[in-house]
């Protein structure tokens, strides 16, 4: 039996863990690519960084209502997927959504809103790289469940498209 020493202990749980998080990673890649939440095309080196990468818009079937990014005219959701228009953002009213595409997500911070402690992540345009609101990742609060997972999208930053007479929504 070979004994284990404090500093090749701590190596395997490090090595453990960096595996862990490129299960994770993949997950959430493969998940994207079976929901069709955009596609990235990337060249990597020999060390496993991007050096190019390319995003592929999504587009949303002409048949339905929806809303576009404001500044680039980027799909971004449905209108069947509006859960609430009764919702503020820093820069006035705010829809939340059940799911959008074209957007990108940055990381994960605790946040004091105004219906309580929640974990969100910013959202940003994936075509013109605009902040246009936030994703909750989690609620603290037992009554705030119901939002983890979905975006909240600033009026400000979206357009209706499509069947709609092209205005702003504020």
């Amino acid at each position: 039996r070979m004994k284990r020493t404090e500093g090749s202990f701590k190596l395997s749980y490090y090595n453990e863990y960096k595996s862990y998080l490129r299960m994770l990673w993949l997950l959430k890649e493969t998940a994207q690519r079976v929901l069709g939440k955009g596609k990235r095309e990337e060249d990597e080196t020999d060390r496993g960084n991007v050096i190019n990468s390319k995003y592929y818009q999504d587009y949303l079937p002409e048949q339905d209502k929806r809303y576009s990014c404001i500044h680039c005219q980027a799909h971004l959701a449905y209108h069947n997927d509006i859960i609430s228009k009764s919702f503020h953002g820093s820069q006035g009213r705010a829809y939340l959504f059940n799911e959008v595409v074209n957007v990108r997500i940055g990381p994960a911070e605790v946040r004091q809103l105004l219906t309580g402690r929640h974990s969100v992540s910013d959202i940003y345009c994936a075509c013109c790289k605009t902040t246009l609101g936030w994703k909750y990742e989690f609620a603290f609060e037992r009554s705030q469940k119901y939002k983890e997972g979905k975006f909240i999208i600033e009026t400000i930053h979206m357009m209706k498209d499509n069947g709609w007479e092209k205005d702003l929504l504020y």
